[in-house]
């Protein structure tokens, strides 16, 4: 597994926990995606432990665009915000699970091991968080909103649609910007990083 998180304290503790486990073997841990990037190069790993709010990238961001990619690894969402709060804008992520810092260590562990076994822990989303985000997008939005909460893949939204997947990609990172804990007003058009950006992509595929 990999480990992608920019508080130092956090990294360790997480190593020192999972290392203790003998079924769970860490491959790479680094407080950003380009350095994570290096440590793996061309090895593949199982599951991706990532934080929300990785210092100048966004975990659920780059959780999107791997799983995009073919046999993508399970990505677990590690944050220190509320579960609820992030179980919308995960699922359009298509992350497999989120756990909460705050929680014990076990529960981490716990969701690695689903995860490994191709299962999701992904808290339920309310009645009033869906209306509040569809509130939220452009009306233009809403069909690429419901393609990714129902899983589908971005070349597959594109397909439907009869739309560019680069197009569909931007605006798919997009949405999941506008709805991930702590976003602000809306941005304006252009502010969010397309794919193929600054914030560099894992060597997931």
């Amino acid at each position: 597994m990999a480990l992608l998180d920019d508080h130092p304290a956090v990294l360790a503790g997480l190593r020192r926990f999972i290392e203790q486990e003998p079924d769970l073997a860490i491959v790479g841990a680094a407080p950003t995606a380009t350095e994570l990037a290096r440590q793996l190069a061309n090895r593949r790993v199982d599951v991706l432990i990532v934080d929300h709010d990785v210092a100048r990238s966004d975990g659920l961001s780059q959780c999107r665009r791997i799983k995009d990619r073919p046999h993508p690894p399970g990505v677990v969402i590690y944050s220190a915000f509320a579960r609820q709060a992030l179980a919308l804008p995960a699922r359009l992520a298509h992350a497999d699970a989120v756990v909460d810092k705050t929680g014990p260590v076990t529960s981490l562990l716990a969701a690695i091991r689903a995860v490994a076994r191709g299962e999701t822990m992904l808290p339920d989303v309310s009645r009033a968080s869906y209306d509040d985000a569809t509130a939220r997008l452009e009306s233009d939005d809403l069909p690429i909103f419901a393609m990714l909460l129902d899983g589908e893949p971005v070349p597959a939204i594109a397909e439907a649609l009869r739309s560019d997947p680069d197009e569909i990609a931007w605006r798919a990172q997009r949405i999941i910007g506008r709805l991930r804990p702590g976003a602000g007003p809306r941005p304006e058009e252009r502010e969010l990083e397309p794919v193929g950006g600054r914030v560099p992509d894992l060597p997931f595929h």
